[in-house]
């Protein structure tokens, strides 16, 4: 590794620290991250001593499979807390997925420094523009995680020509952890097929029969009503995809440089490969956006497999500098520099305001106060109590009696209309409550831009 390549490790490992310390300080305080927090704790308390798949006719849903909600529920129970397990969780699977996106780049023929370019980039990218996932209490970071391990199994296994099941059994249980990672395991099939159609029939059969056992297994325990959350009517609005364009751009530099080198390589087995989960990972990203109430997380798989691509553009770059005639390291700087100037293009500061002002991090605690004061208020209200914010209700004590999401897609397909809806909350006795907006941690986000026109109006 040359001297030039260790600076440009050291810059991306400074941004992604620095934009770390946003998720890592807010974790330790009860303000609600998202609304997924009080959600998933809710049922993986369930799953401990209650009932995890509620009935069809129920106001909560649950729509997710079971296993993160038993192993966050036990260890929330033993440990203290599933909503802080779960932060936790999350935070180690960002680290835990640079660490094997590094590990992939190697297995396709990635350097050393091309492998930690592209695991810095992906934990700076997810920490600096995607930090509402990291750290908040929800399945999907671990499943990628679980996923992401399974690829760099198969990677590790097919270079030796060993057999695809092992990996594609422990991809199957990443899809009981969360349902939508699908990307990792459609390449790996797909990546079979297209190389050697009778080698990937059995990884295929085992595939498939190892997730209908595991259906049939679901069933057997929670009965119909697994399934009957499970496929939720929900509502579906294609105008969205054009909107999510827009949450390409933290993704985009990174896949324009994968794009120019994979094109020139397009016959080797690397460039085909990640083209695969590129195309794959892109494919799902703007799928998934055309349900309402998805967020980020569909972009996750699209995110892993740029962050593949750019290690190995970035390793093989030297191809793409022969054609043009430009020099090797002058390419690599060009592609670091366009990496750290997207990456600090953004007008959240939070991380500087933590460091730096005295006032801003007294605010924290300050807001804790009043999310244990919301939740006496709550406490002290009879009967069930539906908030939007769920972590207070939870803090309450209140028992899960109103989903916003199930509430939002009933009256949107037409199941409920308003007034029945406010009939339901009248038969289970339940009262919708609002909370104090800074019991939720989007009342401390800070933006630059907004800030300084608010001073300026007060200047004048």
């Amino acid at each position: 590794m040359s001297r030039r390549e260790r600076i440009f490790l050291a810059i991306l490992t400074l941004i992604a620290v620095y934009f770390l310390i946003w998720p890592l300080w807010r974790a330790f305080f009860p303000m609600e991250i998202a609304p997924n927090e009080g959600w998933n704790a809710y049922h993986q308390d369930a799953a401990v001593h209650g009932v995890l798949y509620p009935p069809s006719d129920a106001l909560i849903v649950n729509n997710y499979p079971p296993l993160s909600f038993y192993a966050i529920g036990w260890l929330g129970k033993w440990l203290g807390d599933a909503l802080y397990v779960g932060r936790a969780l999350s935070i180690a699977a960002v680290m835990g997925l640079g660490v094997v996106i590094a590990l992939a780049i190697r297995r396709l023929g990635g350097g050393k420094a091309a492998a930690a370019i592209g695991g810095l980039w992906f934990v700076a990218v997810m920490a600096g523009a995607f930090n509402r996932f990291v750290g908040m209490n929800d399945p999907q970071l671990v499943a990628q995680l679980v996923m992401g391990i399974a690829l760099v199994w198969f990677l590790s296994r097919d270079a030796r020509g060993l057999s695809a099941e092992p990996p594609i059994l422990l991809m199957v249980a990443a899809g009981f952890w969360k349902h939508n990672v699908v990307v990792i395991p459609a390449a790996t099939l797909l990546w079979l097929l297209l190389r050697d159609g009778r080698r990937a029939w059995r990884p295929i059969f085992v595939g498939v029969a190892a997730a209908g056992a595991g259906l049939a297994l679901c069933i057997a325990i929670f009965g119909d009503v697994f399934l009957a959350n499970l496929l939720i009517p929900r509502q579906y609005n294609w105008k969205r995809v054009f909107l999510s364009m827009g949450r390409l751009q933290w993704v985009l530099p990174a896949l324009l440089i994968w794009a120019a080198w994979a094109w020139h390589e397009r016959r080797t087995e690397a460039a085909r490969f990640t083209a695969l989960l590129v195309g794959l990972g892109l494919t799902s990203y703007l799928a998934q956006w055309a349900s309402e109430a998805v967020v980020d997380n569909a972009q996750f798989d699209l995110l892993i497999a740029a962050a593949i691509g750019l290690g190995v553009a970035y390793e093989r770059i030297g191809a793409l500098a022969s054609a043009t005639g430009w020099n090797v390291l002058r390419l690599r700087g060009a592609i670091v520099a366009i990496l750290v100037i997207r990456l600090l293009a953004t007008t959240r500061y939070e991380p500087m305001l933590i460091l730096f002002d005295p006032g801003y991090r007294a605010a924290f605690p300050a807001h804790a106060e009043i999310v244990r004061q919301e939740a006496s208020r709550v406490a002290a209200i009879k009967g069930n109590v539906g908030c939007l914010n769920k972590v207070v209700c939870r803090l309450a004590g209140k028992p899960f009696a109103v989903d916003d999401f199930r509430i939002e897609q009933l009256v949107g397909t037409g199941a409920l209309s308003e007034a029945q809806l406010q009939q339901q909350y009248t038969k289970h006795g339940i009262t919708i409550v609002e909370t104090d907006v800074r019991a939720n941690i989007e009342s401390l986000y800070r933006d630059l831009a907004r800030d300084i026109a608010a001073w300026r109006k007060a200047r004048d």
